[in-house]
């Protein structure tokens, strides 16, 4: 458990990197036509990494003793792991080597947003919760 608390604590930074630059990865997948983010990073490659991480977060099941901390991991797991399959799911016609973005409206950009905006809060709880784990609060974790 404690390997896994350590990659869960690694690949947080990263994960609130990216939920910190929504609009602007939103914006440069939308705006520009063959910049590196498209060509990198493309919105199913972003479905990817955040199911990723989700499912580490369930797999470490034993680290969230409280039902409040397991209710938030199964949701955000649940949501980005339907996002995942269902984005595999969706046929993508690839031209020049870069996948197209999906076409977001204003509003729909907004509440993605809020949405990852909220994500990060969480975020930053489940590492700090990882980190004092593989840290050594594995103590304080079991007395509980």
């Amino acid at each position: 458990m404690r390997t896994l608390a350590i990659v869960i604590a690694a690949f947080t930074p990263l994960m609130l990197l990216i939920h910190i630059s929504t609009t602007r990865i939103l914006r440069a997948w939308t705006d520009k036509a063959n910049s590196w983010i498209k060509r990198s990073f493309s919105p199913r490659r972003a479905l990817r990494v955040e199911a990723a991480y989700w499912t580490l977060a369930l797999a470490a099941w034993s680290l969230w003793r409280a039902s409040g901390w397991k209710i938030a991991v199964g949701l955000f797991a649940g949501i980005h792991l339907a996002l995942w399959v269902a984005g595999e799911l969706h046929p993508v016609h690839v031209t020049s080597g870069v996948e197209p973005a999906p076409r977001l409206e204003g509003r729909m950009q907004r509440i993605i947003v809020a949405f990852d905006l909220v994500e990060a809060v969480i975020l930053c709880a489940v590492g700090s919760m990882a980190l004092l784990y593989a840290l050594g609060g594995a103590q304080a974790f079991r007395m509980q």
